[in-house]
């Protein structure tokens, strides 16, 4: 499979109002948990485009001890590496100025001026750069060498944090993509029409020692509205960023399985069909092999969410990440950095592939009023996560 480029964001929520971050697929950014009471599970996807996609997640935070995050991941794609730095709220965080006002929110803030670098087993050092607040990034480093390990070393403030050396693991499978298509009870809806998204992977030709996960993100093509005019000028191109089933964690335990080569098959994603499937929809299926602490730390953010039924629900117990504070070991820090094996593939539908009425909200009528129309029949820019340029794949055969 060749390597693909891929970049996302997400977007978080506290109270009414937002703070952004930006990751790799399906970014890969990864579960946030609060060591007091709230998880807020960010899915890598994918990190998966090119243009940014934006998933929303809403939690309150506890207002105690300002607590630093790290999110990341370190994969072996030819695409920039991104670290994601913030810290939580406190009771005795200074406020900002809002225009004319200061004002104090619960959200996380990010952290400005850190020094983060990459290190390996072998003496290799690169340092990443800040590129806007929090967002710290590293372009086309030269990938990882299989063998050796990697951490994550973080200066700020005159603290030094550094996430738990990693080994990079060559071994991966081989994915083999379908849909389905159905009709019936979908997340509660009757008689809902819906697509299933599998791969029968080809396993690893080896007895266990090997963890895998997938992360789904989508991209389709969106036909604005056409009106008639005088030099026949088409819309604007517009291409629609999105995860279609941000809450699923799909993971795969080789040391469960005595089956080297063997196949395995995964529900990897799950939507409703609706009008994002009136012309080309892509899913693009994000493979991950990860460490086996980081199959753990994925696997009991699972089985958070299968038992509290959602990422926005109390979690019963805290879940460690992978970062320290190398001069105090009681500092809790929040998120999980990886050192990753990465393949992409991908899968598309058309019209044609659709068994059910899809209605077409933005064809034209001379009869039809402009503000009859949605506005995402008019602007591309509606759409949170929007581009008018092509994927750079989107032609691949």
């Amino acid at each position: 499979m060749s390597k693909q480029k891929s970049v996302c964001s997400w977007q978080y929520s506290g109270g009414s109002e937002q703070y952004t971050v930006s990751s790799t697929q399906l970014a890969v950014m990864v579960p946030i948990l609060s060591n007091w009471k709230w998880l807020c599970n960010l899915l890598l996807l994918g990190v998966i485009f090119l243009s940014s996609c934006v998933e929303k997640i809403d939690f309150p935070l506890n207002r105690g001890v300002e607590k630093l995050i790290v999110a990341g991941q370190v994969n072996d794609l030819d695409e920039t590496q991104f670290i994601y730095l913030s810290e939580t709220t406190s009771r005795d965080r200074e406020p900002l100025l809002s225009g004319a006002y200061f004002v104090i929110n619960d959200l996380p803030r990010p952290v400005i001026g850190a020094n983060v670098m990459l290190k390996s087993s072998g003496g290799r050092i690169w340092t990443y750069s800040m590129t806007k607040p929090g967002t710290y990034e590293l372009p086309y480093f030269g990938g990882l060498v299989a063998g050796e390990s990697y951490y994550v070393e973080i200066s700020v403030e005159g603290r030094v944090y550094r996430s738990e050396p990693e080994l990079f693991n060559s071994i991966i499978g081989t994915d083999k993509l379908s849909y389905t298509f159905d009709r019936g009870v979908f997340k509660n809806q009757p008689e809902t029409g819906f697509i299933s998204i599998q791969t029968e992977v080809t396993l690893p030709e080896q007895v266990g020692d090997y963890y895998l996960r997938w992360d789904v993100d989508e991209v389709y093509f969106w036909d604005l509205t056409f009106f008639p005019n005088p030099f026949n000028k088409a819309p604007p191109l517009c291409f629609v960023y999105d995860f279609p089933d941000p809450e699923r964690i799909t993971l795969l335990n080789g040391d469960l399985l005595n089956r080297p080569g063997g196949v395995s098959t995964q529900v990897v994603a799950e939507r409703i069909v609706d009008q994002s499937f009136l012309s080309r929809h892509y899913f693009n299926i994000r493979q991950t092999s990860i460490s086996k602490p980081a199959y753990e730390y994925w696997r009991k953010v699972r089985e958070l969410v299968n038992n509290t039924g959602s990422v926005f629900d109390t979690p019963p117990a805290p879940i460690r990440g992978n970062v320290n504070n190398v001069n105090d070991a009681d500092e809790v820090v929040l998120g999980y950095i990886e050192i990753a094996n990465v393949d992409v593939t991908r899968i598309f539908t058309t019209k044609a592939d659709v068994p059910f009425f899809i209605e077409e909200v933005c064809t034209y009528s001379p009869t039809r009023r402009l503000d009859d129309y949605p506005k995402t029949c008019l602007f591309c820019s509606e759409f949170k996560n929007s581009s008018g340029e092509y994927p750079l794949w989107w032609f691949d055969p």
